[in-house]
């Protein structure tokens, strides 16, 4: 007879759900994967008068943070690469890097990478998976992974039907395990529509999210807009037909003629015209936009535009991008420097952009981003020593490594 499944009670300082406001001196009761109930201690102790209770003492209990951006594959660049100058010296500094590697460096990296996440309590992650053949020797995460498999046909516009055969093939031999696939044609500099529209018909078909870099630096505005600019020439070097470059500008190629899903996620986003954004304004909500603080610093970027999101009703995600454009994968700081560059941005907004919104990107409201009767036990409990300020202040104030645990397991 199979032992039955306990009921575990944990109790933290201050829980913050995210589903709800901030509860002191509460907990979270946990029977296997999934959470049963939230409240107040006293209340979970009378609920649950058999259960296992474990008091985790001075801390915040919140959900763990998910990372809706992320490139794993570059975790060993920590350091190597400069942001000054043109991007596409940068792409090019960082294509010489990526052909001195081989398979076994890239794996580490995504293995050290993982960790990395872990151990600052980042319990699922959106990486963008630059190798799609490395994916049947990935390893076991430790935390929930949603394998973006990036495509490109950046040299030839012919057959691109095969740029995305071996990844769908493996699509319908594999189980979701902790997490799942998604699909990320790279940028419109390096996809054509051809392999655009392909992409968001197998997203579709196979139910799974998609990600797209989008408006990310001048250049790339420059090489759509005016035909001229240093990612042009360099583009036009290597052989990328050249004869979409006319007049429109990077937004207006992808969103302006439709060739990505509803629900799609846009990263970065850095450089809007007028008319991009009256475009944005009539598709409010249907794309969610994904950010990166400490990238977006690296590059010394143009302000990010997030008034304009908030005020179009447009969603917006944090991620860390790669250790090619920030100093490590530790989403607290990430969320400092959000916060330091809006200073009169919501604290529980910003908090949002890391747990409740990215887990809607993917479909997963109310299981993953949250702590509420029937979410997937994923939650860190954050050291609060002191307790002074509100509970948001406190979360984004901690510069130490949380507990984590997912679906009820550290």
């Amino acid at each position: 007879m199979p032992n039955p499944i306990l009921t575990k009670l944990y109790r933290g300082r201050s829980i913050l759900p995210m589903s709800r406001p901030a509860i002191e001196d509460g907990g979270i009761a946990v029977r296997g994967s999934e959470i049963l109930s939230v409240g107040r201690w006293d209340d979970l102790l009378r609920e649950h008068p058999g259960a296992t209770r474990l008091d985790l003492g001075e801390v915040i209990l919140m959900p763990g943070l998910i990372n809706a951006h992320c490139h794993l594959d570059y975790t060993m660049m920590r350091g190597a690469l400069f942001g000054n100058g043109p991007f596409s010296n940068w792409i090019q500094r960082l294509n010489a890097m990526r052909r001195s590697l081989d398979q076994s460096d890239y794996l580490d990296a995504i293995a050290s990478g993982l960790q990395e996440l872990r151990q600052w309590g980042c319990s699922t992650v959106f990486n963008i998976e630059s190798f799609p053949e490395l994916v049947p020797f990935l390893p076991e995460s430790p935390i929930r992974a949603w394998w973006f498999l990036e495509v490109m046909d950046v040299r030839s516009r012919l057959q691109s039907a095969e740029a995305l055969a071996g990844a769908i093939n493996f699509f319908e031999k594999a189980g979701e395990g902790v997490g799942g696939f998604g699909i990320s044609p790279h940028a419109p500099y390096t996809v054509s529509k051809d392999l655009y529209q392909l992409a968001g018909v197998y997203a579709q078909k196979y139910r799974m999210p998609l990600c797209t870099h989008l408006a990310e630096s001048e250049e790339e505005v420059s090489m759509f807009l005016n035909a001229e600019g240093s990612l042009y020439e360099f583009l036009k070097s290597i052989g990328r037909p050249m004869d979409d470059c006319r007049g429109v500008t990077p937004v207006e190629v992808v969103i302006g003629q439709g060739l990505l899903p509803q629900g799609s996620l846009l990263v970065h986003m850095n450089h809007l015209a007028e008319s991009d954004r009256e475009l944005l304004r009539r598709t409010a909500g249907d794309y969610p936009v994904i950010h990166c603080p400490r990238t977006h610093e690296f590059f010394s970027r143009e302000p990010f535009q997030l008034e304009f999101y908030q005020q179009a009703g447009i969603p917006v995600l944090l991620g860390t991008d790669s250790l090619a454009s920030n100093h490590d994968l530790n989403m607290f700081a990430e969320m400092r420097a959000m916060a330091s560059a809006y200073p009169r941005l919501d604290f529980m907004e910003l908090l949002s952009m890391v747990t409740t919104r990215p887990a809607h990107a993917i479909g997963h409201s109310g299981r993953l981003g949250e702590l509420s009767p029937g979410a997937l036990a994923d939650f860190i409990a954050i050291p609060d020593p002191m307790g002074e300020g509100s509970v948001p202040e406190r979360v984004l104030a901690n510069t130490l490594p949380p507990r984590l645990w997912i679906s009820g397991e550290q």
